[in-house]
């Protein structure tokens, strides 16, 4: 009886072995695998992994640092200084302004469009040799004529409150020859001018650690300081100019060519090979000099995110390549680790009461939208300081309160809340004799 129930058991026992051993195989066969997915799908980002001293990838819609390696240290920036030189003179000349070469621009170091003195452009042709091939005669040209026509069409009033000599300008009536036959220091006058209104932008973006001295990127010093930026500053700088069409038009030309108003032609190609090396590339700057190495900052725009990389002090000679492997590392980080998240969505209505007014309450409608990049790891949180009650009199232009957007307790959005009437002041016995008028 006994060895029949054993016979029995060693055959039932036998089909769960070699089930057994199969998926024994399998998991050592599927193992190494497993373990190569889970290294491939890790998007932590150490910073031994980039080469660049100071690098920054940010999150265009919010300028939020998503990931940053010394990215508030101040270094010099090279030629990604042209990103701020091109939309200053946007902002400020006509399209059809005619511009003119001085000796000083024409003295430029190489890379040189090679313009001779008292040659004339079409202004919006030279923003082409600016930013494809990063011509250092043309900035300085680009930047003495928007200087130049910038202090012209100031009243005489805003001229007086000037903190620059310009008194060799006699005539405040624009003449297209008139930089021709300045002097050296003239010249430097106006550049001097220009890079006021660069630095004035950058302060008004935030970028409170940027210093430009030139409109071109080469080293330079003077009492404030060295020509520098930090990584997260020229990607707001970037994340500003992006918004700009006729910017984004010019940085992704592959080839152009002008003429001057000589006849002289010019042909100029995009240096920045970034823009067919990675997909979904809408802009970019390189620049090198010897004390800032090479630098590099693009922008990447995909259907609903946009990162900017920045890169300073990405290798020197002989490590040319060394910006791109960095970029696409940063850009594959951010699109692997950050999804688009709606933070701010539906209308809110806030009824606040009225002390001493001609109204006992209003109601304020908030109706912002935020979309933030959002990782795993992000904690997003939306505060509103919305007081209950505020007392008369207040006008339509009273901050009475403010919506904060936090993430990871570091707040990336604020909106204020204005009043959106004008409510009287009511003394108590005016309500009094209201009310008695009404019985």
């Amino acid at each position: 009886m006994l060895s029949a129930v054993a016979y029995f058991f060693q055959k039932l026992i036998q089909p769960l072995k070699f089930i057994i051993l199969i998926c024994l195989i399998i998991s050592i066969v599927l193992t190494p695998f497993n373990r190569v997915n889970a290294k491939e799908n890790d998007s932590s980002l150490k910073d031994n992994e980039i080469h660049a001293r100071f690098a920054a990838v940010i999150d265009a819609d919010t300028n939020r640092l998503l990931y940053g390696k010394n990215a508030d240290t101040k270094a010099p920036m090279a030629s990604t200084t042209k990103i701020m030189t091109l939309i200053t003179a946007l902002e400020i000349c006509p399209d059809d302004y005619i511009a003119t070469t001085s000796a000083y621009a024409a003295s430029m170091p190489d890379v040189q469009l090679n313009a001779v003195k008292g040659e004339q452009f079409s202004i919006k042709d030279l923003y082409y040799s600016l930013m494809l091939r990063s011509h250092n005669d043309t900035a300085v040209i680009i930047a003495e004529n928007t200087a130049y026509y910038y202090i012209c069409s100031l009243t005489d009033k805003e001229r007086n409150e000037l903190t620059f000599d310009i008194s060799f300008i006699n005539d405040y009536s624009y003449n297209s020859h008139f930089i021709e036959n300045i002097s050296k220091e003239q010249s430097k006058a106006l550049v001097l001018v220009f890079t006021n209104l660069m630095n004035r932008k950058a302060t008004s973006l935030g970028c409170n650690s940027t210093h430009y001295i030139t409109p071109n990127g080469l080293d330079a010093s003077d009492d404030a300081g060295i020509h520098s930026t930090t990584a997260y500053e020229l990607a707001v700088v970037m994340s500003y100019c992006i918004k700009n069409e006729h910017f984004l038009s010019i940085t992704q030309t592959h080839d152009y060519s002008f003429t001057s108003l000589s006849g002289r032609k010019y042909s100029v190609s995009n240096a920045n090979a970034f823009l067919n090396m990675y997909d979904n590339i809408i802009s970019g700057k390189t620049g090198f000099t010897g004390d800032a190495g090479y630098c590099y900052v693009c922008a990447y725009k995909d259907n609903d995110r946009t990162f900017i990389v920045a890169l300073l002090a990405c290798g020197w000679p002989d490590n040319k390549t060394y910006k791109w492997s960095d970029a696409k590392h940063l850009l594959d980080y951010a699109r692997a680790s950050y999804t688009k998240q709606d933070i701010l969505i539906c209308p809110k209505v806030f009824n606040i009461k009225i002390k001493n007014g001609s109204k006992s309450s209003i109601d304020i409608l908030f109706d912002k939208k935020l979309s933030a990049c959002i990782s795993d790891n992000d904690n997003v949180e939306v505060v509103y300081n919305i007081p209950s009650s505020i007392t008369a009199p207040v006008n339509n232009e009273c901050i009475i309160g403010n919506v904060c957007v936090n993430i990871n307790d570091k707040e990336i959005q604020r909106y204020n809340i204005y009043c959106n009437e004008n409510i009287k002041k009511v003394s108590f016995i005016s309500k009094i004799t209201q009310k008695v008028k009404k019985l």
